[in-house]
């Protein structure tokens, strides 16, 4: 069985989007939708319980991403879970790629797959003619190589969660998603990307993680501030001990 996890947060209008595009998909094996909500407004979760929702989790005020991908997870029942945000729109012709997928995560030759990147990783190891590797570490990919875990839509078991630890609660967006990101590559995690994007965002809908994070303009070329950034990530990934889960040369500040 496939669960398909979707984290929501005052949005209905791309989540209806997000759950019509998955409801015209051909998935070929038992699926169930999960909806895990952040604490909408009573207004925005009224228009969410009038949508085509299998399994709708609540929470009882704003606790952030991390707590809410948590709580979604914890209530999947498939073996498989796709997991997206609200804003996105999965393609139909996922259906193409599923059953390679499956088969790379049932026999332990991947831990994840991912179905889209914002960014492109110069080196990746081939695996069949729709999905690829990313290198554990390679020189050639390193303004990214701490960028193999995304909360971009990807696919893996209940069991990835067991292995390598669930996401950080009480924190920032950005500062979370990092966190997993080191985390994963510092426990040896094997993530897949297919070559074709399978998921993309609704245009008129802006990302969650963008308003959080205020880029300032910076002194220098991009180029310098994009290999200042890399040096900084695989600093942390050297420093980093899974059971600290903490991040030395980032701050965390939530919103009070």
């Amino acid at each position: 069985m496939l669960s398909i996890l979707i984290t929501h947060y005052n949005r209905p209008k791309p989540l209806r989007a997000c759950i019509d595009s998955l409801r015209a998909i051909d998935w070929k094996i038992p699926y169930e939708i999960v909806v895990s909500d952040d604490g909408s407004t009573k207004e925005n979760i009224a228009l969410v319980e009038e949508l085509n929702i299998d399994t709708l989790l609540f929470a009882k005020s704003n606790q952030g991403l991390g707590a809410n991908i948590n709580k979604g997870i914890k209530a999947c029942k498939g073996d498989f879970i796709l997991y997206c945000q609200e804003d996105a729109i999965i393609s139909k012709d996922i259906d193409q790629v599923l059953q390679e997928c499956y088969q790379f995560l049932e026999n332990k030759q991947l831990d994840m797959i991912r179905f889209r990147a914002n960014y492109k990783f110069p080196k990746l190891i081939r695996l069949t003619e729709k999905i690829n590797r990313i290198p554990h570490f390679s020189f050639k990919n390193f303004y990214v190589n701490t960028f193999q875990y995304s909360d971009n839509p990807f696919i893996t078991t209940r069991q990835f969660f067991n292995k390598y630890g669930f996401f950080l609660e009480g924190v920032t967006g950005p500062y979370g998603e990092t966190e997993y990101a080191i985390r994963t590559i510092s426990l040896k995690a094997k993530i897949g990307i297919t070559k074709t994007t399978y998921a993309l965002w609704q245009k008129e809908v802006s990302s969650i993680i963008n308003t959080q994070v205020q880029i300032k303009h910076r002194k220098g070329s991009k180029k310098l501030w994009r290999f200042a950034r890399a040096l900084r990530q695989h600093i942390e990934w050297l420093l980093y001990t899974p059971s600290k889960r903490k991040l030395n040369t980032y701050k965390n500040k939530p919103k009070k």
